[in-house]
This record gives structure tokens, C-alpha cells and sequence, in this order.
């Protein structure tokens, strides 16, 4: 991202913004509220289109139309209110949009194969499929919609806020779970206020402030009060 600026009305949100992603890196963005992490967040993710300033994937331009096409382009975002279907089973909300069929009809055993594929790229492949979402913990609802954006073979996946409602133990099976993502090569982006889950996870930071860059590097290295 390069230059990127949005204005809500008379609100500045974000003032010429960059950042720079590696692959299998997991990047640590900080702010406070209203810093212009979930705008800046928003617009990589195709939920909104920026003011002014381009974005590239893989070395290729990246404009979204919308959450959609971002998906399929290859960046997913898994908000901190999760967006799950709790009447549904996992493995529907796993599938959801994008069951594998032939000719027209849903061939059940080829997507419970990828809904369980997606999971095992998590280290959740005992997950119980068949269970409704809204009877699982918090924790294990978010592994079921990370399993949900795996679908689309994600190169950059964004997560806002993701240990806020966990526990330390799950948290623990969440940092096991974007450990297993870094080393299948996929980039993360982390949104947080915890420092030390930063410091803990992260590879490289960057801090905004009023819709602006105002600091980042090595996380090893970061001293950020």
C-alpha cells in the first residue's frame, strides 16, 4: 500500500498511509482508536475504495471491487465481531457460498473433504463438522471462519483484534494456529492494542497515529510506550 488517503466527509481518516507486507510474514499493526487501522484495514480488504494512493499483490495492481473479489484475489479479513451463521454446522459455514458440486448438485463428501482440508491447515481437523457453530466456544467459532477465508487459498489474511474475547488458552491455540499459516507462507496482518502479544508473535510493526505513519520496523527491536 502506497500513499493510501480517505476522507469520511470533513474527517481526514487516513493521510497518505503506506505499508509493505512480506510473505509468511506476520505484521503487527498498532494504534489506538480511531488511528485509522480498521480504514486502512477496510480498504485492503475491498470493504472501502481509497481517496488517493495505489496498492499492489504479488507485484501486480490490487484494486477490489468489494469483500468478494478481494477473497478471490487473495486477501481476507476475519473482523473482531465474527460473522458466523450459529444455526448452521460448521462445515456449512466452512462452505458457505462456495460448496463443491457437480453438474449442479452439492457433492457432499468433495466439501466436507475441503471444509476438513481447511481445518487441518489449522491443526483442527478432529473439529465435529456436523456440530452448529453457535455451540462451539468463541475461540473455536474463530477457527471455524479462518477455515472459511482458507477456502480461497489466501495470501494476505487480516485480523482484527483476534485474542479480545479469548482466553489465555486459547489464545495459546490461536498463536499455534497463524504459527501453522506463517509457515505455509501466508502473510498476516495483526490488529491489536495488546503489546506483548505483538513483541510475542509479530515479525515487523508499524504504528499509526491520526491516520498517519508514524512508526514501524524489526519487532524485536520495537520500543513502543
Amino acid at each position: 500500500l502506497t500513499g493510501i488517503k480517505k476522507s469520511f466527509g470533513a474527517t481526514r481518516a487516513l493521510r497518505g498511509v503506506s505499508l509493505e507486507i512480506a510473505a509468511g510474514e506476520v505484521h503487527a499493526l498498532i494504534g489506538e482508536n480511531g488511528a485509522g487501522k480498521s480504514t486502512l484495514m477496510k480498504i485492503l480488504s475491498g470493504a472501502h475504495a481509497a481517496d488517493e494512493g495505489t496498492m499492489e499483490l504479488s507485484g501486480h495492481p490490487y484494486t477490489p471491487l468489494d469483500p468478494h473479489d478481494a477473497r478471490l484475489k487473495g486477501v481476507a479479513m476475519i473482523y473482531q465481531e465474527l460473522n458466523l451463521a450459529l444455526h448452521l454446522s460448521a462445515q456449512e459455514n466452512i462452505l458457505l457460498g462456495s460448496e463443491s458440486a457437480r453438474g449442479g448438485i452439492i457433492d457432499r463428501a468433495a466439501s466436507r473433504a475441503r471444509a476438513r482440508a481447511a481445518l487441518a491447515q489449522l491443526g483442527h481437523e478432529s473439529l465435529a463438522l456436523e456440530r452448529p457453530a453457535g455451540e462451539f466456544s468463541i475461540a473455536t467459532q474463530q477457527i471455524i471462519e479462518i477455515a472459511r477465508a482458507l477456502l480461497t487459498r489466501p495470501k494476505v489474511l487480516i485480523m482484527d483484534e483476534p485474542t479480545s474475547s479469548l482466553t489465555q488458552a486459547d489464545t495459546e491455540r490461536l498463536f499455534e494456529a497463524i504459527a501453522r499459516l506463517r509457515a505455509q507462507g501466508v502473510s498476516i496482518i495483526y490488529i491489536s492494542h495488546f503489546l506483548e502479544e505483538c513483541r510475542r508473535i509479530a515479525d515487523r510493526f508499524t504504528v499509526l497515529k491520526d491516520g498517519e505513519t508514524v512508526g514501524g520496523g524489526a519487532m524485536q527491536d520495537a520500543s513502543i510506550d
